[in-house]
């Protein structure tokens, strides 16, 4: 049917994201989480330092994982591992911006989801796209996570961490690339 989904941005992402949507859905939102006027609040981290780290360790092993998908060493594999390091980049960078100019200040929990978010975005594609379509990948979805994550607080479904923001959202949108981007794919389903 023309659908493409090199890393498993689709199979993995996306339908993970479902899944954790319904489960969000079914248990409800965490204690404390809305205050009495149904205003969500925000449930920090406890340490920062320790996620941004584990965003850093995720960023590192994506090299496992697109490259690796290659499945033999050729001369695709440095290509892909490229076309995957420039999307968090640009993810992190516009979910910074994006960010900072929509709350007022850059807010590390975003920048991390932007990181994120663009390595979920970039799966699906990262052997048929240019290093500019790549950044172009990672841009958007750093923008796009910022404004997911409020999303779903307003649907009232609790995403700790902004993890359906990644993974759903981020995961379609990586979907969605395939066909916007990669040459001789299609966005459209023949049925």
């Amino acid at each position: 049917m023309g659908f493409y989904d090199f890393a498993a941005s689709t199979a993995i992402h996306s339908v993970a994201g479902w899944a954790a949507l319904v489960g969000a859905y079914i248990l409800g939102p965490r204690l404390g989480k809305y205050d009495e006027n149904d205003q969500p609040r925000a449930i920090h981290g406890h340490n920062m330092g320790f996620a941004t780290l584990g965003c850093l360790i995720l960023w590192i092993g994506w090299f496992g994982f697109n490259p690796g998908s290659q499945l033999k060493a050729d001369e695709y594999v440095v290509y892909i591992a490229v076309t995957t390091n420039l999307v968090p980049a640009a993810g992190g960078a516009t979910a910074t911006i994006t960010s900072w100019l929509k709350d007022t200040k850059p807010d590390i929990s975003m920048i991390i989801n932007g990181v994120l978010a663009g390595l979920v975005g970039i799966t699906a594609d990262c052997d048929g796209v240019s290093y500019l379509e790549a950044v172009i990948i990672g841009a958007i979805a750093g923008v796009i996570v910022v404004f997911s994550v409020p999303f779903f607080d307003k649907l009232k479904i609790d995403a700790p961490v902004g993890a359906m923001s990644v993974h759903l959202v981020c995961g379609m949108w990586g979907t969605l690339a395939v066909g916007i981007f990669v040459e001789g794919a299609n966005i459209l389903l023949r049925l």
